[in-house]
C-alpha cells in the first residue's frame, strides 16, 4: 500500500527564479513534515533550472514543465498531480510561517465540514522587509457574504482547500485568463468553496504575501479591477438570493482595495472615478459594520504610514529574518541561520513593534 501525504503543496511558477527559492525553503521549514511539493514550471523562460537545482534532492519536492498557459492552468495542472485529498496553493513569491501547515490541516481534520481553512497574512517587500501594519483587533466576517463583501482570505497562498470540491467547480476558472481578465481567479474559487460552507479562519499572521511593483494589481489596477468586478457578476449569476447590498459593498470594497494603486501611478482621473462609483454610487457602505470596520483599518494603516514618513527619526525597516513572531523568530533561516527557537536576547529596536500577535 502507497502511503499518500497528508498535503499537496502547489508552487506555480512563471520567471520568478529570484524568489522561487526562498519560497521553497518556506515549504521545507513547515512543523509538518507529510506532504508533498509540486513546483508548475509554466513555461518559465529565466533561469528557473539554477534556482530549483538545491532542492530537487528532497524527495517530497517535484518539478513539472509546462508550455505557458497562465497561473490558473498551471495550478489545475497541479492540482491533477497531486496525490492528496488536501491542497496547499502558494505563489512562487510569498512564504509561510513554519506552521502554516500544520494548524490549517489541523483545523480541516477538527472540521469535516469546513470547504478550507485560511490564516491570516502580512505584507513584505522584493527584499524580505515586513511592510508595517496594524494587528487586527477583532477577526473578520468569514462566510460566504463576509468573504464576499471583504475578501477576507487576502491573498491566494493563505489557504488549504478539499481538493473534491476545487474539481467539483472545475478548479480554477482558466477562462478568465482567456479573456484577459486573470488575477482573481483565487478569489472566485474561494467565494464557490465558501458557498457550499464557512471555512476556518486561524487568527494567526502564519503566511508572507510580497507586494512588487509588477504585481498584478500593483502594475496593473484597471484590469485587476475588471476582473474581480466580473467575478461578483459570476458569482451573483452562480450563487441564488445573494442580496443587492452585498454586492454593492462587494464592489466599493474592491474599488476602494485598489484606489491608492491608481493614485502611485498618477493615474488621478481614473481615481476619481472608481472613488465616486465606490461610494456615491453606494452611499449606505458604511451601514455593512465589516465593511466599515475595514475601512477603519485602512485609514489607521495610511495615518500609520504618514507619521512614519514625517518623524524626526525614521524607523529602521524590519528584515523578515528578525521578526518576532509569538516570541519566536519562526524566518531567521532567510539569514542563513537554523534557529528558530525563542529569543532569549532582547530584539534590536524596533523589531517588537512588528510583532505579530
Amino acid at each position: 500500500m502507497i502511503d499518500l501525504p497528508c498535503v499537496s503543496v502547489i508552487i506555480p511558477t512563471y520567471n520568478s527564479a529570484w524568489s522561487v527559492g526562498r519560497t521553497l525553503q518556506s515549504v521545507l521549514h513547515q512543523t509538518l513534515r507529510d506532504f508533498e511539493a509540486i513546483v508548475v514550471d509554466d513555461g518559465s523562460t529565466d533561469d528557473f533550472a539554477k534556482a530549483v537545482a538545491p532542492f530537487t534532492h528532497d524527495e517530497r519536492v517535484r518539478i513539472v514543465h509546462q508550455a505557458n498557459t497562465g497561473l490558473a492552468a498551471a495550478r489545475n495542472r497541479g492540482i491533477s498531480e497531486a496525490r492528496s485529498a488536501l491542497i496547499a496553493p502558494i505563489d512562487a513569491d510569498d512564504l509561510w510561517h513554519p506552521d502554516f501547515l500544520a494548524e490549517t490541516v489541523s483545523a480541516l481534520e477538527r472540521d469535516a465540514r469546513a470547504p478550507f481553512a485560511f490564516a491570516y497574512s502580512f505584507r513584505m517587500d522584493e527584499r524580505d522587509y515586513i511592510i508595517p501594519f496594524v494587528n487586527r483587533r477583532r477577526p473578520p466576517r468569514h462566510d460566504f457574504l463576509g468573504l464576499l463583501s471583504l475578501n477576507s482570505v487576502s491573498c491566494g497562498s493563505a489557504g488549504v482547500y478539499r481538493r473534491d470540491l476545487m474539481l467539483r467547480w472545475g478548479g480554477y476558472d482558466e477562462e478568465m485568463g482567456h479573456s484577459g481578465l486573470q488575477g482573481a481567479e483565487d478569489w472566485k474559487m474561494i467565494l464557490r468553496l465558501a458557498s457550499l460552507g464557512e471555512p476556518v479562519l486561524i487568527e494567526r499572521y502564519l503566511v508572507g504575501y510580497r507586494l512588487v511593483a509588477s504585481g498584478m494589481s500593483q502594475f496593473d489596477p484597471g484590469r485587476q479591477l475588471a476582473a474581480v468586478l466580473a467575478v461578483t457578476d459570476d458569482i451573483d449569476r452562480e450563487v441564488p438570493a445573494i442580496p443587492r447590498k452585498t454586492l454593492a459593498d462587494a464592489r466599493t470594497m474592491m474599488r476602494a482595495w485598489l484606489l491608492p494603486a491608481f493614485a502611485r501611478q498618477r493615474r488621478y482621473g481614473r481615481f476619481l472615478a472608481e472613488a465616486f462609483k465606490a461610494y456615491a454610487l453606494n452611499p449606505f457602505w458604511f451601514l455593512n459594520p465589516p465593511v466599515r470596520q475595514l475601512h477603519w483599518y485602512r485609514v489607521e494603516m495610511l495615518f500609520r504610514s504618514i507619521g512614519d514618513r514625517l518623524a524626526a527619526k525614521k524607523a529602521e525597516p524590519i528584515h523578515l529574518s528578525d521578526a518576532l513572531f509569538e516570541g519566536r523568530r519562526p524566518f531567521v533561516y532567510l539569514s542563513g541561520k537554523e534557529s528558530g527557537e525563542r529569543a532569549t536576547s532582547p530584539p534590536r529596536e524596533g523589531v517588537a513593534s512588528h510583532e505579530m500577535l
